[in-house]
């Protein structure tokens, strides 16, 4: 496998999608065609706005490390880096040229014992001005096929809690499967504990691109 980065960049670059597959493909058509476009790399500006969006209630709601932990700041977004996190921002082109951030997203080196085999870690959220819009799967797709493209990432798996039900829609729309499920709880944005049920997923390995030459 590649290495994946692991510091900021200095600029982001639109995600180039010749290597991409057919899927690859028409999942930036369809985000090209609402409007948007995605970029891969971090800067610490663009980390800022990524802790701004993750304090909305829908971010918080379900992944409150990311305002908590992640993004805090810049220094703690550094540390994430240095777990070898490839990030992925969508951003929607507004009237006057300017790009406006409306979501991102990352993929990385990390396992976990409850999804057996995943070697590398996925993750996308979706800013409440884009809701309801359909960005999510093809958002999700481009990451994944990028990853796999530009860092020769396989065996993905992910978490999320079995009350998100778009997310987890999403997911299985895209490819994943549920390989566990553990009861708990989550802290929702309100700071209250609720019962809920972690939930683990894998993409089969057949439904990425072929290794990089």
């Amino acid at each position: 496998m590649i290495g994946f980065p692991d510091k900021f960049d200095d600029i982001t670059r639109p995600l180039l999608t010749d290597n991409l597959g057919q899927a690859g493909a028409e999942a930036a058509q369809k985000l090209a065609e609402q409007g948007y476009e995605i970029h891969a790399g971090l800067t610490p500006e663009l980390a800022g706005q990524i802790l701004t969006m993750s304090m909305e209630p829908n971010i918080r709601e379900f992944c409150p490390k990311d305002s908590s932990e992640r993004f805090t700041d810049q220094a703690a977004t550094e540390r994430w880096l240095a777990k070898k996190r490839a990030a992925f921002l969508l951003f929607k082109q507004e009237a006057d040229g300017s790009l406006k951030l409306a979501g991102y997203g990352w993929s990385g080196a990390g396992s976990n014992p409850n999804a057996p085999k995943g070697d590398t870690t996925f993750a996308v959220r979706i800013g409440e001005a884009g809701q309801g819009q359909g960005l999510a799967a093809p958002f999700s797709w481009l990451i994944i096929a990028a990853s796999a493209s530009l860092y020769g990432a396989r065996n993905f798996w992910l978490e999320t809690w079995a009350s998100n039900g778009g997310a987890v829609h999403t997911y299985h729309k895209i490819g994943f499967v549920t390989v566990a499920e553990q009861p708990g709880e989550r802290q929702a944005a309100d700071g209250q504990a609720i019962a809920d049920t972690r939930i683990y997923m894998t993409l089969p390995n057949e439904l990425l691109l072929p290794p990089s030459a």
